[in-house]
């Protein structure tokens, strides 16, 4: 919807409320005690919503979990919430960060969404979208997020403009990528609270939970929305000495013993933050939420090391704690992938005052943008009338959590979902196509296209695996159903189709607006990329582990050609644009004599000043969509060699 019907539509919401509230007072004027029996009646039916806090661990595979038949890792803490909740087992997100977050915060299938990357500015969630987010906070909840958003820095992409009272959050998809605030390394960094930095000491993981126990201690008395969405453990691996130390013992590579450090010390604040949830009382009406946002990062030649895999290989056969060990939950692929281990993600739900019955594993197909509908219809939020202005593609599992004993009505309850198909797909391109890999999910099959096997295999146009006969997808069986097949086929152009509306547009970062002035731009948002790495994600901040060194543009800057952003003036006026090569609080001179900026097809030159760590250069911008290129050059005519501006200011003057 446009955005003056999203406003529309939440002041609707609003106005249902005040209406309600303004009748209640009118008929209980002449009667003092009336009214505020009223008003003590209105505030326990907002009191009776349930609390909701949802923990999303960022590249923490299904396998990545203790309970999960993993020996290695330490999580007690996730493993007693999985013994006291509800378990989709069977419960499935997109296999890199963006999309998975779109589908969660819009109700709708990330491509649907508009998010099939994480870079190239098709990470940024469209703020004509009415998030669950809004739909909470427009429905008397507190609402606050602590750590990644990944869906957009700038306004009105920004998770403050999109439905969060309170946020604190690291920039772009990792603390230390490029959108985050220079320097930053998950040690005593700079975090924005509400677009605003501020300093902390601790480490990274600590804070967003320090955060989070905070705001619900601070909002314990009203319904809240707790969103503690985790950097760890995404690289680059970074945990304090002492949770890193025990998996070099047991024999883990340097990544691999780091990111179970991670993991290890995530778990620990797991517990901390529901230990605080109970003694402030409101357990009983929390619902608790754990889960990831996609397959795991660590493949077991990664966590071992290589040239150690014959020795694991050995040791997994003569070690009793290690053979019980079936990594990746025996499952096939890691993030990125179309099989499961790409996208099936650990689900654990505790609601005490949820009717949700003894824990236990539920293994009907499930998925990310199911949560929408589920958490509103929790809330008590009417999800019908929010499908008639925006179109939701989950379903609602509140009855499938809440059916217990009844199998009649079990069955009756899981046909919704074993009716239906789900798709999820690995575009990471500039523009979709249908030749990228992707999977198409019932109960029964996985019908793949244009995956590889592994490094080895070449892509493979089209696979079928029986998945409730074959979980770790050994055997191939398209040939022996060629009908299921011709059925998918036809399924695949329907889904694809349904969900290609946003296709050929593209998320303008606006700037010139009176709510971000200056607009802080970096190289992870070029867009006209030829490929992912062709933009600066990583530059270390500090010298990165060697599994992220071949990853990072700091050093090597020559390598990154000048691209250009994609933007829209809000305003027509005299703007700023100020570009360094490395952000303004690095400091660093940029060493060269001349900045270019080039607005559509007409170049813009200006002066380096000597040490400078950037320049300048003042121009008029008409309202409205222009792209930017902006370089620094020793040439006049800024045609020899160029050195790319990654990060600019524009701001309104």
């Amino acid at each position: 919807m446009n955005i003056p019907m999203k406003n529309l539509f939440k002041l609707s919401l609003i106005g249902l409320v005040a209406t309600g509230l303004s009748a209640c007072s009118q008929s209980d004027a002449t009667n003092t005690q009336g009214v505020k029996a009223s008003t003590e009646h209105v505030k326990a039916n907002v009191q009776r919503k349930p609390n909701i806090v949802l923990v999303i661990t960022d590249d923490q595979g299904y396998g990545d979990v203790g309970v999960y038949q993993n020996p290695v890792v330490k999580t007690p803490q996730i493993d007693l919430l999985h013994d006291q909740s509800v378990r989709l087992t069977n419960f499935h997100v997109s296999p890199t960060c963006s999309p998975t977050r779109a589908a969660l915060f819009s109700g709708q299938n990330s491509l649907k969404a508009g998010i099939w990357h994480t870079v190239m500015a098709r990470s940024i969630l469209d703020s004509k979208h009415y998030t669950l987010a809004e739909a909470l906070r427009d429905n008397g909840y507190k609402t606050g997020l602590f750590g990644k958003w990944h869906l957009g820095d700038n306004y009105p992409n920004r998770p403050e403009d999109q439905g969060f009272d309170e946020v604190l959050m690291h920039g772009g998809g990792g603390v230390g990528q490029t959108p985050d605030y220079w320097g930053n390394t998950q040690f005593g960094d700079t975090y924005l609270r509400n677009g605003k930095p501020e300093k902390f000491e601790d480490y990274a993981t600590k804070v967003w939970f320090d955060e989070g126990i905070k705001f619900i201690k601070e909002n314990k008395d009203r319904p809240f929305f707790a969103y503690i969405s985790t950097n760890a453990p995404h690289s680059p691996f970074r945990a304090p000495a002492e949770y890193v130390e025990p998996y070099l013992k047991e024999g883990l590579s340097q990544a691999g013993a780091r990111y179970f450090g991670m993991i290890a010390y995530l778990d620990e604040q797991v517990g901390r933050l529901r230990a605080e949830i109970e003694k402030a009382g409101i357990s009983d009406n929390t619902i608790f939420i754990f889960a990831t946002d996609n397959g795991s990062t660590m493949s077991d030649s990664r966590l071992f090391g290589k040239e150690n895999m014959q020795a694991y290989r050995q040791r997994v056969k003569d070690d009793p704690k290690w053979q019980s060990w079936v990594y990746n939950a025996g499952m096939k692929g890691y993030k990125t992938s179309m099989y499961e281990g790409g996208h099936r993600v650990p689900f654990f739900i505790s609601y005490p005052n949820g009717n949700l019955g003894q824990p236990r594993d539920i293994d009907t197909l499930t998925t990310h943008y199911d949560l929408y509908p589920t958490l509103l219809e929790f809330a008590g939020i009417d999800v019908e009338k929010i499908k008639q202005q925006q179109e939701l593609d989950g379903l609602s599992l509140k009855a499938l959590f809440e059916v217990k004993g009844d199998e009649a009505k079990e069955a009756e309850v899981k046909q919704a979902f074993l009716n239906r198909t789900i798709m999820v797909t690995n575009q990471r391109v500039d523009e979709p196509s249908i030749e990228r890999p992707m999977v198409l999910m019932t109960q029964k099959w996985r019908y793949v296209t244009n995956a590889k096997d592994s490094k080895r295999n070449p892509k493979k146009k089209e696979q079928l695996f029986d998945i409730a006969n074959d979980p770790h997808q050994d055997h191939d069986v398209s040939t022996q159903y060629p009908g299921v097949i011709a059925d998918f086929r036809l399924q695949l152009k329907q889904v694809w189709q349904d969900n290609s509306i946003r296709f050929g547009t593209r998320q303008l970062i606006v700037v010139g607006s009176d709510h971000e002035n200056p607009t802080r731009l970096n190289g992870m948002d070029w867009i006209d990329a030829p490929t992912t790495f062709s933009v600066p994600v990583y530059p270390g901040f500090k010298p990165l582990h060697e599994e992220n060194q071949r990853n990072a543009w700091l050093n090597k800057e020559q390598q990154f050609k000048p691209l250009p952003w994609s933007l829209t003036a809000e305003q027509t006026a005299k703007y700023q644009i100020s570009g360094y090569l490395w952000d303004k609080p690095a400091g660093k001179p940029v060493e060269r004599k001349f900045i270019f900026v080039k607005i559509n097809d007409i170049v813009h030159r200006g002066v380096v000043y000597s040490n400078a760590n950037g320049g300048e250069v003042e121009l008029p911008l008409m309202k409205g969509p222009f792209k930017m290129k902006v370089w620094f050059s020793d040439d006049e005519k800024g045609l020899a060699d160029q050195l790319a501006a990654i990060y600019v200011y524009v701001k309104r003057i």
